[in-house]
């Protein structure tokens, strides 16, 4: 994903062997193009909702969008926004810190917290709030936890604390009681206005939702362990590598099913810069400590009110192929692995110049360790 400046910030391929396939890249998907430019200076649009559906704010009240007024007094709010947030106390918003990290206190003035709204640009709707404060984590010396590390935020939280209470509802984070929900396998959702695909970059007018499942912290960690961090960092993607987040989204909501309803366990932060649905995306990890009891202690020391659930009852995980490892291996063993796993052969595609002996794997349209409903396909890419 661009990182407000923030989504990775080079595109990749993940093939079977962890190295970019740009060939294959264009064979898998059509169209792709470079992300656009970061302004200088601006806060920008962070992760979108790519292949996602239309939905309304009834079914995600909790959901917020971030406004600048500064950006373009007399335009339409889509020309103000720059990320999403969610309500987790009636004055008081969860976001990414990447979001707000650059707001100085003048600022402010301009900031409105939008909330009770489908349509973004419909003023007659909703709630305009103002803004009083940005709350960031410190650590033992005073200093902010959140920053950037190639490309990638670490501790990519923060808190908005409203000037007056919204009348939505918030959403409660899950507790330690409930972290089934935000175990491998489980199916999710993502929202949010941002960018619906990688050439139509403007801002969504409509709140849009997406699939996603949580994978394996391995699946983002493999090619940039030095940038994942599982302690504060969760990684999922579209369950059949289709859905994504993308610019706009940062920020928002990622939710898990719990006790009838939804509990928040994550908040959009990075990915891959053409938010492309078979590279996996990472979020804020916000219902695990240490990420949710700063939440919880702040949310109680500013606002008097626990966000955070326990105790809510959590299905049983969705039967899943998780795709095996297919580097440099012939056709039939790639078919063999992938009937082991509960997977299937979907489509064969011949790159690279031709080679002596048995054409060998380089490339899968998704990578080891992501989840997937069994009997999936899974297409390969064979050396000539």
């Amino acid at each position: 994903m661009v990182i407000g400046s923030l989504r990775l910030g080079r595109a990749r391929w993940v093939t079977a062997s962890g190295a970019a396939s740009l060939l294959f890249a264009l064979l898998a998907i059509a169209g792709a193009a470079p992300a656009a430019e970061e302004r200088t200076g601006a806060r920008q649009p962070e992760p979108k909702i790519v292949n996602g559906k239309v939905t309304s704010i009834q079914k995600w009240p909790w959901q917020v969008a971030l406004i600048d007024r500064s950006w373009a007094p007399r335009g339409p709010v889509t020309d103000q926004y720059f990320c999403t947030g969610s309500l987790i106390a009636p004055d008081l918003v969860v976001t990414a810190a990447h979001c707000v990290s650059d707001l100085r206190p003048n600022e402010l003035k301009d900031v409105r917290v939008i909330a009770g709204r489908t349509w973004l640009n419909n003023s007659t709707s909703g709630e305009s709030l103002r803004v009083s404060r940005v709350i960031m984590a410190l650590d033992s010396n005073g200093k902010r936890k959140y920053r950037i590390r190639d490309g990638a935020a670490v501790w990519d939280v923060a808190l908005i604390k409203l000037a007056s209470p919204s009348s939505a509802t918030p959403i409660e984070i899950a507790g330690e009681s409930e972290k089934a929900a935000w175990r491998p396998g489980r199916l999710v959702k993502t929202t949010g206005w941002g960018e619906t695909g990688l050439i139509n970059q403007s801002v969504s007018k409509r709140l849009r939702v997406a699939a996603q499942v949580i994978l394996p912290d391995g699946v983002c960690s493999r090619d940039r362990s030095y940038v994942y961090r599982s302690q504060t960092m969760i990684c999922h993607g579209g369950r059949e590598g289709h859905g994504s987040s993308c610019s706009g989204d940062s920020g928002g909501p990622l939710v898990s099913p719990v006790g009838g309803g939804w509990r928040l366990i994550g908040l959009t932060s990075f990915g891959d810069a053409y938010c492309r649905g078979n590279v996996p995306s990472v979020d804020n990890r916000t219902a695990a400590d240490p990420v949710r009891s700063w939440v919880r202690s702040k949310s109680l020391e500013i606002s008097g009110y626990d966000p955070v659930s326990e105790g809510g009852a959590i299905g049983p995980l969705p039967r899943s192929c998780k795709v095996p490892g297919l580097s440099r291996r012939t056709r039939s063993s790639a078919r063999r692995a992938l009937r082991k796993a509960g997977c299937s052969l979907k489509a064969i595609r011949s790159v690279g110049r031709p080679t002596g002996g048995k054409r060998r794997v380089v490339g899968a349209s998704l990578p080891a360790g992501w989840l997937v409903p069994r009997g999936f396909g899974i297409t390969i890419a064979l050396r000539r």
